[in-house]
């Protein structure tokens, strides 16, 4: 371990840590583990990261477009009466897939739960780091 000036607070400490956007040499106390930078950059990248990202829109989306889907079907049940039903289902279990359909349409029901399977993993696979 060598001990040095830290280039951020001046402080003489064991300097092991480097900035990953400056380069500085800084000690523990100056460095944010999280996002290996300097506490100088990282107030720096605070400031200029937005509030919502694209993948955090996108699965508020998702979530608003459940919640949607839940209230018509809420509505359809106390103001439809008698009306039949059609579902579809995909379940995952690794990489086998469980596919479930009930009711008149279920065959149509089945292959857009396929697609939108299909196209959820397209996405996971295309937005991962």
């Amino acid at each position: 371990m060598l001990v040095k000036v830290c280039q951020l607070c001046g402080k003489l400490a064991p300097v092991t840590y480097t900035c990953r956007q400056c380069k500085r040499q800084v000690c523990e106390a100056c460095f944010k583990h999280e996002v290996h930078v300097c506490s100088e950059c990282y107030s720096h990248l605070k400031q200029e990261m937005p509030l919502l990202t694209f993948p955090l829109k996108l699965f508020l989306l998702g979530f608003a477009l459940v919640f949607v889907g839940m209230i018509f079907l809420i509505a359809s049940s106390i103001l439809g009466g008698n009306v039949e039903t059609t579902t579809g289902i995909i379940i995952f279990v690794g990489p086998i897939p469980i596919i479930l359909g009930s009711g008149p349409y279920s065959i149509f029901a089945i292959l857009l739960a396929t697609i939108l399977a299909v196209l959820g993993v397209v996405f996971f696979l295309l937005l991962r780091k």
